[in-house]
């Protein structure tokens, strides 16, 4: 591994687990072993180095959604699979780290928002024309709203004070969240898809 990509690697790590503002570049080059100066020949203070740390993520975030676009049975079980992703992210992360991304990197935070608007966006909008479609999404679901209330609930899962991670862990409330909105969404044919997926059984 080079050393610019461990130190990307590293950064995120420690950033997830600790927040972003807790880490010094003291703290990340000690982590590695290696001398600030070294950190310092790619990343020329520690903004810069969120910064271009949120433009890898959000490329890598890209691929992964169109993957699981492209290997989902359906658009249930395409929600299915990002709640299975989101869950594995989300359980080494605290969210401190989102906090302080709104907080104190505006353009790194910015970049988020991009990606948020024009990626997660249009695809939210292809699930749902596509789940209506095949009739597993009810016909009466504006698309536009739908889409746009998905965000707005990331942006609330997130960014907001709505929840004490203390009593939910963030993992759970990115589940429980998804699961809401698919289920909000579903036909009854859509529903079985779900339960289906989920290994329930349940009574007509």
């Amino acid at each position: 591994m080079e050393a610019q990509e461990k130190i990307l690697k590293t950064a995120l790590l420690m950033f997830f687990k600790f927040g972003i503002k807790h880490v010094t570049m003291d703290d990340i080059a000690k982590e590695l072993g290696m001398s600030k100066k070294t950190i310092y020949q790619f990343y020329k203070e520690k903004d810069d180095l969120v910064n271009q740390l949120c433009d890898v993520e959000m490329l890598i975030q890209e691929k992964v959604f169109f993957e699981i676009s492209q290997i989902a049975k359906d658009p249930v079980h395409e929600i299915m699979l990002i709640s299975i992703k989101m869950r594995e992210m989300m359980q080494h992360i605290n969210p401190l780290f989102f906090l302080d991304l709104q907080k104190f990197y505006p353009i790194a935070y910015k970049r988020f928002q991009k990606f948020k608007e024009e990626c997660a966006y249009k695809d939210v909008v292809n699930n749902i024309k596509k789940g209506k479609e095949m009739g597993i999404y009810r016909q009466d679901v504006d698309v536009e709203f739908a889409s746009r209330f998905s965000l707005a609930q990331i942006d609330m899962l997130m960014f907001g004070n709505y929840f004490s991670y203390d009593r939910i862990s963030l993992t759970k409330a990115s589940e429980l969240m998804l699961e809401m909105f698919v289920y909000g969404i579903c036909t009854i044919k859509g529903h079985k898809l779900i339960n289906n997926y989920k290994k329930i059984k349940e009574e007509e």
